[in-house]
C-alpha cells in the first residue's frame, strides 16, 4: 500500500515534484556529461597515441633461413585479428664508391612494406641490386643516379674469421620519406621518430647525426635474402644482420577505448599467438608488443581524466545538494495538511518517512535515467565535433549508468532526508494548520560563518593578487631554518590546497549567514534603499525580512553559481595564457630554427628570407653560448643584433627593471661594452643600474656595464 501510494502521488501531484526533479536530472546530467566527456577526451588521447606507434608489434627473428622466415610471415597472416605482417632486414656495413670508403644502414624491405606509405616520391619498385638513398644524407650528395655502390656483407665463420660477401647495388634515386616511413626503416618501431641534429654513434664507430645516416633502402625479395641465403650455409648464426616480422592488426576489430580490459586482453592473445606460431617452426624469436604498453597507460590516463573532471564538477553537485534541501523544505511544507490527513487515517511517522524517501527514490531514478540521457545528447556540444562520437552509444560505458544512478539517488536522498524526518514527526494538529514557514527560531552561532568568510576572502584575495602562496611560503620555512615555522607552514600550505578548491564557497556562505541571514543593518539598509525603488521592491523587502534563512539560501545559490562560472571561465583562460605564454618563452618568437654551425646563421637566414619574405614580417639572429665565471658558475650570455630582436622576439616588458626596454637596448645598440644582466645575478651582485660587471671570456676578461 506504501509502494503503491508513493508512485501514484509522484505521477499524480507531479508540480510538486518538478523541481526537485529539475535539480536531480540537472546533475545527474552534468555528472553523466562529465563522464562522458572523460570517456570522449581519452579516447581522443588514445588516438593520438596510437598514431605515433609504428608498428604495432614485432618479432626479431634469430635466424637467417629465409624459407622458415617467410613460412613464418605466412603463419602469422593466418591469426585472427592481424591484418598485415612485413619482413624486413637491416645491417650497418662497410660501403665503397667512387674510390672513397664509408658506412651505411643497409635495409631491405618487402614489396608490401608500409615504408612504402610514407614513400613521397615512391618508385612503382625496387628492383635486384637496386637502392634508394635517404634524401639529405651524406652519401646522397657524393653519388650520382645510376652509380654503384659496393657494399661488403660481414660473415664471421666458425673458427672466428671474418668473411666478405661483397655485393654491388646500382643508384636508382633518391627517398623522401615521412617521419612514419623513417621511423620504420631506421628501425624505431614502438614509437614515430622525429629525425634530429644529435650526434649519434653507429655500429661500425662512426659518428654522424640522425640526418646523416647513410640508408640504404633495397627490395627484401630480390636483393638481401640471397645474402642471407649465402651467409646461412657459410654460418647460421654469424652475420651482423638482423631480420624482423612487422605485425599489424586489426586496430578497429581489437582495440576499444571504452572497455581497455578487453583490448588488453585481445592484443596480448595475439602476442601469444604469434609467438607460439613462430616457434613451432623451430625459430627462435622474441615478440615485442608496441601497444600493451600504451593501453596500460591509459587506464590510468583515464582515470586521472575522470578524476579530475569530477574534482571540477564538485560544486556543482553541492549547487543540487543545497537546491534540492531548500526545495524539499518548502514542497513538504505544502503537504502539512496531507501529511496530518495521513496521520488521522493511521499513518505511523515510519510509515510516511517511508512514503517520502519511496517518493525520493523514484524521483532520484527518473532523474538519473533523464540525466544519462540528457548528457549523451548534449555531450557533442561541448566537445570537438567528431563523426566517431557523435550519439555513439559506445560513450555511455555501463559503468557511466550505474554510478549516475547511485549519484543521483543519493543526492535524492541527501536532499530529502531531513526534511522528509522533519516532516514525519509532525503532530496532527500542527500539520493541518496547513502551510508555515519553515524558520529556524533558535538563534545560530556566527563562530563558522566569521570562519568560513576570512578563510574564503584569504582565498580571494589571493586568487586576486595573483600570489602563488605555496612558493612564498615555502621560499619564507626555508629561510627561517624553525623547525615550529616550518611546521606550521606545512600546516597552512595543506589547508592553502584545500582552500584552492572550497575557498570561494566559503566565502560565499559566510557573507549570506553574516551579512544576510543574521545582519539587522542589512536588512534596515535594503528597507531605506527600497523607498526609492516602488511598492514592488517594498513588497520584496518586507518578504527578506520575514524569510532571512531562505532568501540567504536563494542568495547564495545565485551568487555560487555565478562565483563558480567565473572561476571555472577564469582558471582556463589563465592556463590558455600560460600555456601560450610558456610557448612563446620556450621558442622565443613564432618559428625559431636552431643552427648547429653559428657561422652559417647568417647564410641560412638569407636563402629561408629569399623564400618566405612575403609571409615573414621581421627576423634576427640570436647567439647563445655559456661561459664559466668563477662564483657564478656557468652562465648563460644570449647576444643580439638590438633593433631587429625588439621587432622580432617574444618578451614581456615586465620582465626588464631599472630601464625600460627601449633604454636598454639603444644603450645595447650604441655601445659595444653594455649589458643586460639577469636580475637573479644583479641582486647577488649588488649591482644597480650603470655599475659594472667583470666577465671572463676564455682568456680575455671583459669588463661590461
Amino acid at each position: 500500500m506504501l509502494l503503491s501510494y508513493a508512485f501514484k502521488h509522484v505521477f499524480r501531484s507531479w508540480k510538486i515534484f518538478l523541481a526537485l526533479l529539475v535539480g536531480i536530472t540537472l546533475a545527474c546530467t552534468f555528472f553523466a556529461g562529465t563522464d562522458i566527456k572523460a570517456n570522449v577526451t581519452a579516447k581522443q588521447a588514445l588516438d593520438q597515441q596510437l598514431d605515433r606507434i609504428t608498428v604495432d608489434m614485432w618479432a626479431d627473428i634469430h635466424s637467417l633461413n629465409t624459407t622458415k622466415i617467410s613460412q613464418a610471415r605466412e603463419e602469422v597472416l593466418e591469426i585472427d585479428g592481424v591484418k598485415d605482417a612485413e619482413i624486413i632486414s637491416n645491417c650497418w656495413e662497410p660501403v665503397e664508391f667512387a674510390s672513397k670508403t664509408d658506412s651505411a644502414r643497409i635495409v631491405g624491405i618487402s614489396d608490401n612494406s608500409r615504408v612504402y606509405d610514407g614513400w613521397l616520391n615512391k618508385p612503382n619498385k625496387i628492383g635486384e641490386n637496386e637502392t634508394f638513398l635517404l634524401d639529405d644524407s651524406p652519401l646522397a650528395g657524393k653519388v650520382k643516379i645510376g652509380d654503384t655502390i659496393l657494399v661488403n656483407f660481414s660473415v664471421y665463420i666458425a673458427d672466428g674469421r671474418r668473411l666478405f660477401i661483397p655485393l654491388n647495388l646500382t643508384v636508382k634515386g633518391l627517398a623522401q620519406l615521412n617521419d612514419k616511413a623513417s621511423s620504420i626503416a631506421l628501425g624505431y618501431y614502438a614509437e614515430m621518430h622525429i629525425l634530429t641534429q644529435t650526434p649519434t654513434v653507429n655500429p661500425l664507430g662512426t659518428q654522424s647525426t640522425e640526418r646523416e645516416v647513410n640508408l640504404l633502402i633495397v627490395n627484401w625479395n630480390k636483393t638481401l635474402r640471397k645474402i642471407l641465403d649465402a651467409a646461412y650455409i657459410r654460418n647460421p648464426s654469424g652475420t651482423g644482420i638482423t631480420t624482423d616480422i612487422l605485425i599489424y592488426i586489426d586496430r578497429d576489430a581489437l582495440i576499444t577505448p571504452w572497455d581497455v580490459s578487453i583490448s588488453l586482453d585481445n592484443v596480448r592473445t595475439v602476442e601469444l599467438q604469434v609467438s607460439n606460431r613462430i616457434d613451432a617452426l623451430g625459430l627462435s624469436c622474441n615478440v615485442v608488443n608496441n601497444l600493451e604498453w600504451t593501453l596500460m597507460s591509459f587506464q590510468f590516463t583515464s582515470m586521472s581524466l575522470k578524476f579530475m573532471f569530477t574534482v571540477v564538477s564538485l560544486p556543482i553537485f553541492f549547487v543540487a545538494w543545497y537546491m534540492g534541501t531548500t526545495v524539499s523544505d518548502v514542497s513538504f511544507n505544502l503537504r502539512r495538511r496531507e501529511i496530518g490527513l495521513l496521520s488521522t487515517k493511521g499513518f505511523s511517522g515510519r510509515q510516511l518517512l517511508t512514503t517520502f524517501l519511496t517518493e525520493t527514490l523514484l524521483i532520484g531514478i527518473i532523474g538519473s535515467a533523464l540525466g544519462v540521457l540528457l548528457g549523451f545528447l548534449l555531450n557533442p556540444l561541448f566537445i570537438r565535433f567528431s563523426s566517431e562520437s557523435l550519439f555513439n552509444l559506445n560513450v555511455i560505458s555501463p559503468y557511466t549508468v550505474a554510478f549516475t544512478m547511485i549519484f543521483g539517488v543519493t543526492i535524492a536522498f541527501l536532499s530529502t532526508f531531513s526534511s522528509a524526518r522533519k516532516a514525519s514527526k509532525l503532530n496532527t494538529v500542527d500539520a493541518l494548520r496547513e502551510y508555515l514557514p519553515m524558520e529556524t527560531e533558535k538563534p545560530y552561532k556566527k563562530r563558522w560563518p566569521w570562519v568560513a568568510f576570512i578563510l574564503g576572502t584569504y582565498k580571494i584575495a589571493v586568487f586576486a593578487s595573483g600570489l602563488n602562496m605555496s612558493l612564498e611560503l615555502t621560499k619564507i620555512a626555508f629561510g627561517a631554518g624553525n623547525f615550529i615555522l616550518i611546521l606550521l607552514i606545512g600546516l597552512w600550505l595543506i589547508i592553502d590546497a584545500i582552500l584552492n578548491y572550497i575557498g570561494p564557497l566559503l566565502f560565499f556562505w559566510g557573507f549570506m549567514k553574516l551579512f544576510i541571514q543574521g545582519s539587522l543593518k542589512f536588512q534596515e539598509f535594503t528597507a531605506k534603499a527600497a523607498r526609492f525603488l516602488g511598492d514592488l521592491s517594498v513588497l520584496a523587502t518586507r518578504n527578506v525580512r520575514r524569510n532571512p534563512a531562505r532568501s540567504a539560501a536563494i542568495a547564495f545559490l545565485i551568487a555560487l553559481i555565478v562565483g563558480y562560472s567565473v572561476q571555472v571561465t577564469g582558471q582556463l583562460a589563465s592556463e590558455q595564457d600560460y600555456a601560450l605564454r610558456t610557448v612563446h618563452y620556450q621558442v622565443g618568437s613564432d618559428v625559431a630554427v636552431y643552427v648547429p654551425v653559428a657561422s652559417d646563421a647568417s647564410d641560412i637566414l638569407e636563402k629561408i628570407m629569399s623564400n618566405v619574405s612575403e609571409s615573414v614580417q621581421n627576423s634576427t639572429i640570436e647567439y647563445s653560448f655559456s661561459i664559466y665565471s668563477g662564483s657564478l658558475g656557468y652562465l648563460k650570455l644570449k647576444a643580439v643584433e638590438p633593433y631587429s630582436w625588439l621587432e622580432t622576439a617574444y618578451y614581456e616588458n615586465g620582465w626588464f627593471s631599472g630601464s625600460d626596454i627601449s633604454t636598454a637596448f639603444n644603450s645595447l645598440a650604441e655601445d659595444e661594452n653594455s649589458i643586460i644582466l639577469e636580475r637573479r645575478i644583479a641582486e647577488q651582485l649588488n649591482l644597480k643600474n650603470g655599475s659594472s660587471v667583470a666577465l671572463s671570456l676564455g682568456a680575455e676578461t671583459k669588463t661590461l656595464k
